[in-house]
């Protein structure tokens, strides 16, 4: 007994229908079409996806024969196909497979191959945007590879607070992990951002630390991704009258800087220590007579 619906996966939606309609030796008139999943190219293969269709004939009105064969024919087919759990496990155990040959695939490589790597890889994505840059390797060496962006649209290509920069590092990074073992770690700046922007994140925590024992309650900062927030961190790590801590969840955190506890003395203690030097200094204690 021929099937009355089939599923199809295709690179193509098109390519997908013709075949589910040469297998069931229908045409279009005589089925209902799904499009269960559209087909996306990704990113350098990064989420692609291929297109999935389901095709069933259009049932004319059945006789009681016809209903009970059917019937028995969707008990056999549910008894047979696996259930939404089985295809999710056998799903996430072909995933693993495929990381699992992917990564005895990967190859060892020195920094030199990895910055021709990454430059390559940086380069493809920066033409897929659009962008006319140069990118030259600025650094290279054990702790990461560093490389740099000149061009017109360094202003897009950095982004608000650097974020479009730092999704560059990050499929950067991801692809050469994906191709190398333990690939070093790929930074990328472009017109010294990530410098300018270091000073002023430093200066930023030295001031609002300063507000924060001054007014002695906590400072709150706005969101802002890991790397930001490390360097404030690391700014006010030295500082024994604050702490700093992170709050929220997710990639885009705040930053708290909270005043230590029994580390601040009492104003009123302060403002007696301001004025004993000026009583050592020519003052008069209480029933001393002036000499005129």
């Amino acid at each position: 007994m021929t099937s009355n619906w089939i599923e199809i996966i295709a690179p193509t939606v098109e390519a997908a229908i013709s075949e589910g309609l040469e297998k069931l030796a229908a045409s279009e008139d005589e089925v209902v079409i799904e499009v269960l999943n559209m087909p996306r190219s990704g990113l350098l293969g990064l989420g692609a996806r291929q297109a999935k269709v389901r095709i069933r004939r259009k049932q004319s009105e059945p006789s009681q024969s016809d209903i009970r064969a059917q019937q028995l024919a969707v008990s056999a087919t549910s008894a047979q196909a696996p259930s939404d759990e089985q295809e999710t496990g056998e799903r996430e155990i072909a995933g693993a497979r495929e990381n699992d040959e992917a990564a005895s695939a990967r190859q060892s490589a020195t920094l030199d191959e990895q910055s021709r790597e990454a430059l390559a890889i940086l380069n493809q994505i920066l033409a897929l945007m659009g962008e006319k840059t140069e990118v030259r390797v600025a650094a290279s060496d054990a702790e990461g590879i560093e490389l740099e962006v000149k061009g017109d649209g360094s202003g897009i290509l950095i982004g608000r607070h650097g974020q479009t920069l730092d999704a560059l590092e990050y499929l950067v990074n991801r692809l050469l992990a994906r191709r190398f073992k333990d690939a070093a770690p790929i930074l990328i700046d472009t017109e010294s951002y990530r410098a300018r922007r270091r000073q002023q994140l430093e200066r930023m925590a030295l001031s609002m630390g300063e507000q924060a024992k001054r007014e002695n309650k906590r400072v709150t900062l706005e969101p802002m991704p890991p790397r930001d927030r490390r360097i404030i961190h690391l700014a006010l790590k030295d500082d024994p009258l604050v702490t700093t801590r992170s709050a929220g969840s997710g990639y885009m955190r705040s930053l708290e800087i909270v005043p230590a506890e029994g580390k601040r003395e009492p104003r009123s203690r302060e403002r007696s220590r301001e004025r004993e030097p000026l009583g050592q200094q020519g003052g008069f204690k209480h029933g001393q007579k002036k000499i005129v």
